[in-house]
């Protein structure tokens, strides 16, 4: 009995939890990834040179992902 309760919840109930681990580490190397934030700043400042964005959304935009940044950088240290 033991032995099929082991099999039917304690392993899937890992398996899972293993899968849920995975993922949140893949999202937290996304989301401190530098290069991925670099190339949102270029971005953004290619929308605002050929007028796709108004400045003010360029300046709140870019502040949000200077933020980004400026925390990713704090996570790697």
């Amino acid at each position: 009995m033991f032995i099929l309760d082991d099999l039917l919840i304690k392993l899937p109930a890992k398996g899972l939890a293993s899968i849920f681990n995975e993922v949140y580490k893949m999202a937290q190397a996304e989301l401190t990834d530098e290069s991925s934030i670099k190339e949102e700043l270029l971005r953004l400042q290619t929308l605002y040179e050929v007028d796709q964005i108004t400045e003010e959304e360029y300046q709140q935009k870019e502040s949000e992902v200077l933020e980004r940044l400026a925390a990713a950088r704090e996570a790697t240290v």
